[in-house]
């Protein structure tokens, strides 16, 4: 069977981390949204998003609005759509069967499969970081029969979760707390001495946790991550870097960004209200419900030494951030500067220090990368006037 994830008619609310992604490709836990539904449906996976991140949506079975998270129930319920059949919960439609892309109009005559129970949905970035934890904790089966290798004896272990080791993992003289949930290491990763690693937490393929660094629960670092310092319940897409000293927490970072030494973002508020931040569809701050929040940040995004984030802030993609002092909490994407004021980030250079990243993970920019960076310019413009 092939299923198809559809973006679904929230999609800018994900923003800026979709702006190179399908909602599909958003990690949560200790994996894509959409190996997540793979798992779930038994199924190979094919995703309906914006022309300019894919032209065509391939033929399918089967469509789930990929923001959905699965779970027993839901699965089932969708296992049983017929063709000619779309699931509905409070107006919106989070499944189908039986028609060629989301936006079909026949989809208007599908009987109404009506689904009571609360489905868990991601809808805003600070879904990623928020609901992290748990699935973490769930996510151990998924890695029983193939993360069952031993760490050097410098190491220590204290808690009953277990602590889950892929294959040539290299560890010394670090310690793992699984008191409150498990520690998944995928393969090939590196682990300084004096790292401190309190779960739940996942560390993806080929990432690096530098010495000294203390990553608290809740936490789940993508391929080719590099982690310094102190990090608190935060999801990096991938290929990212925050290598130094610095605190970053209930943060969302994108791929390709890199957070120089000694940047610190602010998670809470000194009223210690509830936060607010960013968000693309309604052109406004919206309250995110939490208490804590800190950075939401696009794709190729960086900032300089000794950059201070506020709490909740949104940086797009492509960004530039230097200066002393706060930023505004919203950075529009291609733009450059600090606390003194922001410009347009010149669309040439940036492709240029984007391809040098890069190459850097032994990845070559591609003209595909370059058109949608090149869209995404254009597109985004009337952020920065």
């Amino acid at each position: 069977m092939r299923i198809c994830l559809y973006d679904g008619p929230n999609r800018s609310d994900l923003l800026p981390l979709v702006y190179t992604r399908p909602v599909a490709d958003l990690l949560l836990g200790s994996m894509t949204l959409a190996k997540r539904w793979s798992y779930a449906l038994h199924a190979d996976v094919v995703v309906e998003t914006e022309a300019y991140l894919q032209a065509d949506t391939p033929s399918f079975d089967l469509a789930v609005m990929a923001g959905c998270i699965p779970n027993a129930e839901l699965t089932s319920t969708i296992k049983e759509l017929k063709e000619g059949q779309k699931l509905m919960q409070n107006g919106k439609m989070i499944a189908f069967s039986g028609a060629g892309s989301s936006t079909d109009r026949a989809l208007a005559n599908f009987e109404v499969i009506e689904i009571e129970t609360e489905i868990n949905l991601v809808r805003y970035p600070w879904d990623l970081f928020s609901k992290n934890a748990e699935l973490l904790i769930e996510d151990t089966t998924f890695f029983d029969t193939t993360h069952n290798n031993k760490l050097n004896d410098t190491n220590q272990h204290h808690g009953n979760h277990p602590l889950m080791v892929g294959a040539n993992v290299t560890s010394f003289a670090a310690v793992y707390n699984t008191q409150d949930g498990p520690i998944i290491i995928d393969d090939d990763v590196t682990i300084m001495e004096g790292a401190l690693l309190r779960g739940p937490i996942f560390i993806g393929k080929k990432s690096v946790i530098k010495m000294g660094a203390k990553i608290y629960g809740g936490t789940s670092l993508g391929p080719y991550c590099k982690a310094g310092g102190e990090l608190n319940n935060v999801v990096m897409l991938g290929n990212s870097n925050k290598g130094h000293d610095g605190f970053l927490g209930n943060a969302a970072i994108g791929e390709w960004c890199n957070l120089g030494a000694s940047t610190d973002t602010s998670n809470l508020k000194n009223n210690y209200g509830k936060t607010r931040a960013w968000n693309y569809t309604q052109q406004k701050f919206i309250s995110t419900g939490l208490q804590f929040c800190g950075l939401v940040m696009g794709d190729h995004s960086k900032t300089a030494i000794q950059t201070s984030i506020n709490t909740a802030t949104t940086v797009g993609v492509g960004c530039s951030i230097f200066s002393v002092g706060f930023p505004r909490t919203f950075i529009p994407s291609f733009s450059r500067g600090g606390s003194q004021g922001m410009a347009e980030n010149n669309l040439d250079k940036m492709l240029d220090t984007a391809a040098v990243v890069m190459a850097r993970r032994g990845e070559n920019m591609s003209k595909k990368d370059k058109a949608i960076l090149a869209h995404l310019f254009v597109a985004t413009k009337q952020f920065r006037h």
